[in-house]
């Protein structure tokens, strides 16, 4: 593999830069236009430190739009954050992250418990509630990351929220070479970040590759053309397999 110079290092003055962005974006209403350019800015200091330059293919939907993307790393948050103004939705463990998960909560991300079926309707109306007011929700429907070779099946139960949205739009994250071209698979491995790894160990992998990321926003999708939210998920699947068989 042909490592970036000094990788780790930018990564470290990438994650300097984000850093020193916190303390006036605390002292702003989260909600805020300037609190939110500054989470843009946050996000592309750490991809830029740690290399990515997100490539952006289509156009994101416009507010209150839902997006269903891939999972391969905890980068595609960054990548997609750095690009698009939109809430995540995330696994509830993550809001116990030191520092990250608090850092989470305030800008908008929407932690569910998929396994308590007892709060699915609570949370399906949290999800709905965020869309009806104007804001882009994203969610990972393959419910945890892939190696990036391909896609996971989709769980259905969270496009149960899709009604509430303007339209639906699948989004594929694709990890590449710098020049857009297809990605060693040495590299690829070490950038999926699945399975028990470890955030760090990860990330310090991550800033010695040479990468790129693609980022392809689909043409969007109406919930109300299709008859059961199963449907509607094959539907985002399948674009999106088609793009990486491309």
């Amino acid at each position: 593999m042909n490592h970036r110079p000094f990788g780790r290092a930018r990564a470290a003055l990438g994650l300097a830069g984000a850093a020193v962005l916190v303390p006036p974006w605390l002292l702003m209403h989260p909600a805020s236009s300037p609190a939110k350019a500054l989470e843009r800015g946050f996000h592309r200091a750490i991809a830029a430190g740690f290399g990515l330059r997100p490539q952006v293919r289509g156009t994101p939907g416009a507010a209150g739009t839902m997006l269903v993307a891939n999972h391969i790393s905890w980068a595609d948050i960054i990548s997609v954050a750095a690009v698009v103004d939109t809430d995540f939705v995330s696994k509830a463990d993550v809001a116990a992250y030191p520092g990250l998960g608090a850092l989470a909560a305030r800008t908008g991300t929407i932690f569910v418990e998929r396994e308590r079926r007892s709060q699915a309707v609570s949370q399906m109306e949290t999800i709905r509630a965020r869309l009806r007011a104007g804001r882009r929700v994203l969610m990972f429907p393959e419910g945890t990351t892939s190696d990036g070779r391909g896609l996971l099946p989709f769980r259905s139960s969270l496009f149960a929220a899709a009604d509430a949205a303007v339209a639906v739009q699948p989004v594929t994250i694709r990890y590449t070479a710098p020049g857009g071209g297809p990605l060693d698979p040495a590299v690829l491995d070490a950038i999926a970040w699945i399975g028990d790894e470890d955030m760090l160990p990860n990330a310090l992998g991550l800033a010695r590759q040479r990468v790129g990321v693609l980022l392809h926003f689909h043409e969007p999708v109406a919930a109300s053309a299709f008859d059961t939210r199963k449907a509607l998920a094959e539907h985002c699947r399948d674009i999106m397999l088609r793009h990486y068989r491309a």
